[in-house]
């Protein structure tokens, strides 16, 4: 979808599936984070904020912060509770400061909530908003869904040097492709670096893989231990790019308990968007084939047990650590693993090739 011009424009399918998406992962983030951080309090910095509502939708993730913020189970705790957002539209700014008043009405927000409305660049303002609000003195969840090459990468890198902070980036893989032989700079901006115009000597089906590599690297190298990236793909072949990075193991799976509850939107199917053979699947009728070849990759390797199957899986796969055991159970059926050893806990579960599977 292109950069709208007007006010309000209509919520597609993409942004609604990441809007159910973000609304599961921050009914687990605000209370967790409420209650682990009484002293400091906690942060949601929204970088391209938009107007606060659609054309066919009052949903948008500023609203969404906001009734995530105000349950009983997060006011409870006490905890100094940040909303800070940021919108280069100043129209947009404004009409979003109305949105969230007439629907959050401030007489009626509970003690310790601070919300606050930016109009300016996100790359401008997101050091001075955050600090505005002592938002550096504790965790900052950011937000940032540019349309374009708007996501900074200096702005990654100081959220991922907050301690237990963490960060959900749109990516316009399109974007980098078109631009890569010119002489726009804002890919330098985004990566840190020019080494993503090698992107253009790149074969067709090679480009959207090194792409989302390069930026995934540049995640770990801002110092975040972990990142997860997928792509959302409607009916017509549209797709959306994210990645969160967390330093925390206990957010990816709920990351990804999020990612596979996001059901309820028609049409939506994912995919690791690395692996260019990777089909993409419906998450109603998900196709395990490239857990299971994971699998038989690393036992090609060596013996695994069952904990390392688990955490491969979460840490570097789509899938969730509850999906490794019954495709394990199922390359036992087929007899292309065996277990080497036994035992009650899944660290004493040890799996190794079958022979017949080693000889292939």
């Amino acid at each position: 979808m292109a950069a709208p011009t007007g006010l309000l424009w209509e919520r597609d399918p993409h942004t609604e599936a990441k809007h159910t998406l973000l609304r599961r992962y921050l009914s687990a983030w605000f209370p967790i984070m409420s209650k682990q951080f009484r002293e400091t309090g906690i942060t949601f910095f929204d970088g391209f904020a938009g107007p606060g509502e659609y054309t066919n939708s009052k949903e948008s993730s500023p609203a969404i912060a906001m009734e995530q913020a105000i349950r009983d189970e997060v006011t409870s705790w006490r905890t100094q509770t940040r909303l800070v957002f940021v919108e280069k539209n100043r129209k947009r700014a404004e009409h979003l400061k109305q949105a969230l008043e007439t629907r959050f009405s401030a007489t009626t927000r509970p003690a310790g909530l601070t919300v606050k409305v930016y109009h300016g660049k996100c790359g401008d303002l997101y050091e001075q908003a955050i600090a505005d609000v002592d938002g550096w003195n504790g965790p900052v969840f950011a937000n940032l869904d540019g349309w374009g090459a708007d996501t900074h990468y200096e702005i990654v890198q100081r959220i991922a040097q907050q301690p237990s902070s963490e960060v959900l980036v749109t990516f316009k893989d399109q974007f980098f492709i078109r631009f890569a032989e010119g002489k726009e700079k804002s890919g330098e901006l985004v990566f840190g670096h020019s080494d993503w115009r090698s992107v253009n000597q790149l074969s067709t089906a090679e480009k959207k893989p090194f792409l989302f590599n390069l930026y995934r690297k540049a995640l770990y190298e801002a110092s975040f231990n972990y990142v997860l990236t997928f792509e959302m793909i409607d009916e017509g072949g549209q797709s959306l790019h994210l990645f969160f990075g967390t330093n925390n193991t206990v957010a990816v799976e709920k990351f990804k308990d999020g990612l596979w509850e996001v059901d309820g939107v028609s049409g939506q199917r994912f995919r690791d968007p690395r692996d260019p053979n990777q089909m993409a699947f419906d998450i109603l009728k998900p196709d395990f084939g490239p857990l299971e070849s994971r699998i038989l990759k690393l036992l090609g390797e060596r013996d695994h047990t069952m904990a390392e199957l688990c955490n491969d899986a979460l840490l570097e796969t789509i899938y969730k650590k509850a999906h490794v055991k019954p495709a394990v159970d199922r390359l036992l059926t087929q007899e292309k693993v065996e277990k080497a050893s036994t035992g009650r806990s899944y660290d004493e579960r040890v799996f190794r090739l079958a022979a017949q599977t080693r000889l292939l």
